[in-house]
């Protein structure tokens, strides 16, 4: 788990998964933390209790969001497998693309590492598009269903009306999606990590909001201050989360699964 610390910022370790579930369930600080941890933490074990350990996957790509749902994940794990003495490990995948920040890329394959007693990790080849794997994942577990649990947050690009369940698009392999944190906010999101000392990328104390591809993310202006960039999660004004994103050439309508 050290190793996580050289592309992060938080935590040095990671705390094991019954340890950090503890800590969530007795959290009694912020009111409205409190009930959007409890909420997820419910939406979590009921996809392992419908779906089961193994047919559970979490894409991590490394950004603030996926850093949530993946502690909420191992969290409720430690749960479901208490109840249901099912240790099944849920999957982890992740999509290494040579166009995502170098830190971006080493916290993802640093931080799987770390948790690979808890997570069976399973990489997608390099630069596969999200789509493609997703569409290989469905496929080589059919006649299987599969839940993938998503970082998804209202207000998102192209999150529309979805539920804590939602199933995949028509166009896409059916699959369910899993939106433990929809009702989060931008704030709820850094009152987590940093509550929790739970690691994230770098690049989020470097004036970075919002990351996607080099060419399409900058830093946010809304952070500087006096020619330097204040940290993600001092941002005040919330509904400027994206504002170091570039849009880029609207060549085909955006893929979301």
């Amino acid at each position: 788990p050290s190793m996580v610390a050289a592309a992060a910022t938080g935590a040095g370790a990671l705390a094991p998964a019954a340890e950090l579930h503890g800590a969530l369930v007795a959290y009694d600080g912020d009111a409205q933390l409190k009930a959007r941890i409890e909420s997820a933490l419910r939406v979590l074990e009921d996809a392992f209790r419908v779906f089961g350990g193994d047919a559970v996957y979490a894409s991590f790509n490394g950004g603030k969001d996926a850093c949530v749902i993946l502690h909420l994940l191992r969290a409720a794990r430690h749960a479901h497998a208490v109840k249901s003495s099912n240790r099944e490990k849920p999957k982890c995948i992740y999509f290494d693309a040579s166009d995502d920040f170098g830190e971006v890329r080493t916290f993802v394959r640093d931080t799987c590492e770390a948790l690979s007693d808890e997570l069976a990790v399973e990489p997608v080849a390099p630069d596969v598009g999200y789509v493609d794997g997703l569409k290989k994942l469905v496929s080589d577990a059919k006649p299987r269903a599969l839940a993938f649990v998503l970082g998804t947050r209202q207000g998102d690009p192209n999150c529309g009306d979805q539920k804590p369940f939602e199933p995949s698009s028509e166009w896409m392999p059916a699959f369910m999606r899993v939106n433990p944190i929809l009702d989060w906010s931008y704030g709820d999101v850094w009152s987590f990590l940093r509550t929790f000392d739970l690691p994230y990328c770098s690049l989020y104390d470097e004036g970075y909001t919002s990351l996607g591809s080099v060419s399409s993310t900058k830093r946010n202006p809304a952070l500087l201050s006096n020619e330097e960039y204040k940290p993600a999660f001092m941002l005040e004004d919330w509904s400027l989360e994206r504002a170091g994103r570039v849009e880029k050439p609207k060549k085909k309508a955006a893929v979301v699964p």
